[in-house]
């Protein structure tokens, strides 16, 4: 994958900037919201919510993934290709999980929602999402942001995402999935063969679709060229924060296409990834939510919050971190073993109930590359006792053992899970939320009164 980050020159001359474009790392960090869940938030729990949106005479079908809790949310509305045989719902889950509220729409005349479908009316449809986005009673209902309403489109979608952005100056910024450039199948129709080969490569696509043929939507394009050509808007929508995806096995061509027209019409703040796959993002799935939510994270930090945690593998000692603070009694834990080496207390965050963290108390070991083979030694001896004791004392299966170094390393003192094992139940080792104190307090009174 290759992603690179343009920005304008007003931006560049603030943040001091020599060039307008930079690359990423080779593995930029996979948001949380993309491998785990969130804690269920019982007074705003997540929901969804299906019903129509009124466009053209018509009210087409509509769903809205509900982020849990009762403050404002960031809105992403995903309008979808063409016939919108491949759904993106992964994404729309992982935006959710991301604190997002996250709305998809059918066009008018397509998977049942009632109307003819057209490109013009699937136009139109997008830009009613929006005004129902930003409807002040759709806003309190739905618990909306509306100063961060985000239009994501795939393929066909795109075009329509880009429409629906041009049209409405309040939607904050445009994702656009390996997008169709429609307009521009017009230069592919040279003769009456050329013709004929364009409606038989579209009618598959038409069959879940109603009131239209290959025929009224290859005319369409003919007509209507200047109307469809999505680079004009590509540059239109460049003043606000825009993002570009291409697959290599399919429309990244027309999205580099599309970055250079944003970047002509002196683009504010352009983001382009390319990734090794085929227009439905078949096998980068992962890849293309991370991208995608990474990205959002400008209007929500905390929606891209990275499920791996990183420390500096070479550093001095921090006095201050929370390990120091509980050696020093300056931080309150529930204890399940205690000698005058060694510390075995519960994780505050477990990734599954009975989690233990092994310590030790004479070293400053902020890692495994600095600790002594005596130190290490009866750190490694704690963690099995402690492990014998989840088995005897929480009825689980087995344990696991980690000890992450740098990456994957969220306090810089070197410390060892214990982690209990339930089996056929895979282990999601992840920054995870913080636990209730009364059913962490609750494991570990079993554990220790099972610590031989």
């Amino acid at each position: 994958m290759h992603r690179t980050f343009a920005a304008g020159l007003a931006a560049l001359m603030l943040i001091g900037l020599a060039a307008p474009t930079f690359a990423e790392p080779k593995a930029p960090p996979i948001p949380k919201a993309v491998v785990a869940d969130p804690p269920r938030d019982a007074a705003h729990p997540a929901d969804m919510a299906a019903f129509t949106v009124p466009t053209g005479g018509v009210a087409v079908n509509a769903i809205l993934y509900l982020a849990s809790g009762g403050q404002p949310h960031p809105t992403m509305l995903v309008l979808h290709g063409f016939p919108g045989n491949e759904t993106n719902i992964d994404l729309m889950q992982a935006v959710r999980r991301a604190g997002w509220n996250v709305m998809r729409i059918n066009y008018r005349g397509s998977w049942g929602s009632p109307g003819k479908f057209s490109f013009a009316g699937a136009r139109a449809d997008g830009e009613a999402a929006v005004a129902f986005l930003l409807d002040p009673a759709n806003v309190a209902k739905y618990h909306i942001d509306p100063k961060r309403i985000v239009v994501v489109g795939h393929s066909m979608g795109g075009f329509m995402a880009a429409d629906a952005a041009a049209a409405n100056p309040r939607v904050a910024g445009t994702v656009l999935i390996d997008a169709w450039d429609i307009g521009k199948e017009k230069a592919g129709i040279t003769s009456p063969a050329a013709r004929k080969a364009a409606i038989e490569g579209m009618r598959p696509d038409t069959v879940p679709l109603a009131g239209t043929s290959p025929e009224l939507l290859v005319k369409e394009i003919e007509t209507d060229a200047a109307k469809l050509d999505l680079e004009a808007l590509s540059a239109r929508i460049a003043d606000r924060p825009l993002l570009l995806i291409g697959a290599e096995h399919a429309g990244a061509p027309t999205t580099r296409e599309l970055a250079a027209a944003a970047r002509q019409a002196q683009a504010k703040a352009l983001t382009e990834t390319y990734m090794d796959t085929d227009h439905s993002f078949s096998d980068s799935r992962i890849a293309l939510e991370g991208e995608v939510i990474r990205w959002l994270g400008q209007f929500d930090p905390a929606s891209a919050k990275p499920g791996t945690p990183q420390i500096p593998l070479k550093a001095p000692y921090d006095e201050s971190n929370p390990f120091a603070k509980i050696l020093r009694g300056e931080i309150v834990v529930p204890k399940v073993y205690e000698d005058e080496q060694v510390l075995a207390f519960m994780d505050y965050a477990p990734a599954e109930p009975g989690h233990v963290l092994v310590i030790s108390k004479t070293s400053k070991a902020r890692n495994i590359l600095e600790i002594s083979p005596q130190d290490l030694s009866r750190i490694m001896a704690v963690a099995a006792k402690v492990g014998q004791a989840q088995i005897d004392g929480l009825g689980v299966e087995g344990f696991t053992i980690v000890q992450n170094n740098g990456v994957g390393q969220s306090v810089p003192h070197l410390h060892i899970h214990v982690i209990p094992r339930v089996a056929g139940k895979p282990l999601m080792f992840v920054e995870n939320e913080k636990g209730d104190p009364k059913a962490i307090e609750a494991m570990a009174a079993k554990i220790r009164a099972s610590m031989k």
